[in-house]
């Protein structure tokens, strides 16, 4: 979306790249936040074109600043990795 890249045809979202994939649902509570606005889209075969707007470019940049969250988690705690001393009793 930052780079004009959304479009929206039939309620529908299209994006230039294949390997990543936004909802209108996603589209829509963007909008309902003031961060994306529609707009009339000059490509004949796609409607509307979606763009950031000032606080969606600056909720943007401002995400960039935020710590990243660590990695994954797993449901189950991890097994100790086994010790010199467990190595030799076997």
């Amino acid at each position: 979306m930052a780079r004009g890249g959304v479009a929206i045809s039939n309620d529908k979202p299209y994006l230039r790249r294949e390997d990543i994939r936004v909802s209108i649902s996603t589209i829509r509570a963007l909008e309902s936040r003031g961060l994306v606005i529609r707009e009339d889209c000059p490509d004949w075969f796609r409607d509307e074109r979606v763009h950031l707007t000032a606080a969606g470019r600056r909720d943007l940049a401002a995400s960039f600043a935020r710590p990243r969250p660590t990695g994954l988690t797993t449901t189950h705690p991890a097994r100790p990795l086994p010790t010199a001393a467990a190595s030799r009793s076997r």
